[in-house]
């Protein structure tokens, strides 16, 4: 009885089409981020935004998508766990990363198994610069960033701080790690090129013990401008450093995704107020140009009962929407998909257009300068992103 059954069954099946035989299937997505160690909170932040895409897609109806992350902070052990996602979990595309290293090596295993990956944060560079068939990013690049500084330094900020281009004297701090580097390297071109004076350029391990050594250094340099590319540990102690000194520089500017976090205003206080960030668009962006930020705080608000840390979940929640949003996940029509569009900029919720170069780069997603006042980040550059004026 029940072989006939089981054989009735098969034959019904036959009988469907093959379209509806391939929708009874789920979309299997891995994700690869650290959700431990030094860049937990990062990494935990990006991945809910991918969360909350995937719960949205999966409410709308249609092929359900599958979740699977994975914990990963170091390179060796992403390469592993990419493999495994792609092999033994048949995940039909990876996403990722904040932390380059994790890209890096998420990026080698996609090449070699022929499948996706979705790089939804990492700035660095080297990412789209090793000739990946099969690498998508949605988030900007380092030299994005440094656009944006060079911008700042000549449109905004001599108005802001009283003084002409040629009287600003900047110092480019960085982490030696493989984000940081790429920015400041950016940074360093770009600001020459622009015809802006660096003072100074200095590279600290992480967590490290100089920065006293180093706040001095730049004090006697005459710096008026700092610009810190780091994560939050050595963002915090740059403050310490710098109140122990009794000496902080005319202008602060952090970049990366440390400076825009909620934790940070906690770890370091109102010494934040004024301080300037380039980072992805945080919640309080003009909504002409970001109409999808306020919804997705709410969004956030309902599933975690607490406002987003920082913009980075949003940056993460709009990539992964519009990606899975395409017809089919699968690696060549995917690709050919996303290569077909062309949004303008103001289409993704925050603020992002859409449109892919060869290498697979989004070259419509830009970051802005952000400036902490009265504890929270708002966006007050380029202008028709900014919901208020530097203070």
């Amino acid at each position: 009885m029940k072989r006939r059954q089981a054989l009735s069954q098969i034959a019904l099946l036959a009988t469907l089409p093959f379209p509806a035989l391939a929708q009874s299937a789920e979309w299997r997505l891995g994700a690869l981020f650290p959700l431990s160690g030094a860049l937990a909170v990062l990494g935990d932040e990006a991945a809910r935004g991918l969360e909350l895409a995937i719960e949205e897609r999966n409410a709308a109806g249609g092929r359900q998508m599958r979740l699977i992350r994975v914990d990963v902070s170091e390179a060796a052990q992403a390469l592993t766990e990419a493999r495994r996602l792609i092999q033994q979990e048949r995940a039909h595309l990876l996403f990722g990363s904040v932390s380059a290293p994790v890209g890096l090596a998420a990026v080698q295993a996609a090449e070699s198994l022929d499948s996706t990956l979705v790089e939804l944060a990492a700035a660095a560079d080297a990412l789209t610069e090793r000739g990946a068939r099969h690498l998508i990013r949605t988030a900007p690049r380092a030299a994005d960033y440094a656009m944006l500084a060079a911008d700042a330094l000549t449109r905004v900020l001599p108005g802001h701080l009283g003084q002409p281009v040629d009287a600003l004297r900047i110092a480019i701090l960085h982490e030696a790690s493989p984000s940081a580097e790429s920015i400041a390297t950016a940074l360093q071109t770009r600001l020459t090129d622009t015809g802006l004076v660096v003072a100074d350029s200095l590279s600290h391990a992480l967590r490290t013990a100089e920065m006293p050594a180093m706040v001095q250094r730049l004090r006697a340099a005459g710096v008026n401008v700092l610009i810190h590319a780091s994560s939050e540990g050595d963002a915090v102690a740059l403050f310490r450093a710098m109140a122990d000194a009794a000496w902080r520089p005319a202008c602060i500017m952090g970049v990366g995704f440390a400076w825009g976090l909620a934790d940070l205003a906690r770890a370091v206080g109102p010494a934040l107020d004024g301080v300037f960030a380039l980072d992805v668009p945080p919640i309080s962006t003009a909504e002409r140009w970001a109409g999808g930020a306020r919804p997705f705080a709410e969004a956030y608000q309902r599933r975690w009962a607490s406002p987003p840390r920082s913009g980075l979940s949003l940056a993460t929640y709009s990539g992964a929407q519009l990606v899975l949003a395409q017809p089919n996940l699968e690696r060549a029509a995917l690709r050919a998909s996303l290569v077909a569009l062309d949004h303008p900029e103001g289409h993704l919720p925050n603020g992002w257009g859409f449109r892919l170069d060869e290498r697979g780069q989004n070259t419509r997603a830009r970051p802005v300068m952000l400036q902490w006042q009265a504890g929270r980040p708002v966006t007050v550059f380029p202008g028709e992103a900014a919901v208020a004026a530097p203070v």
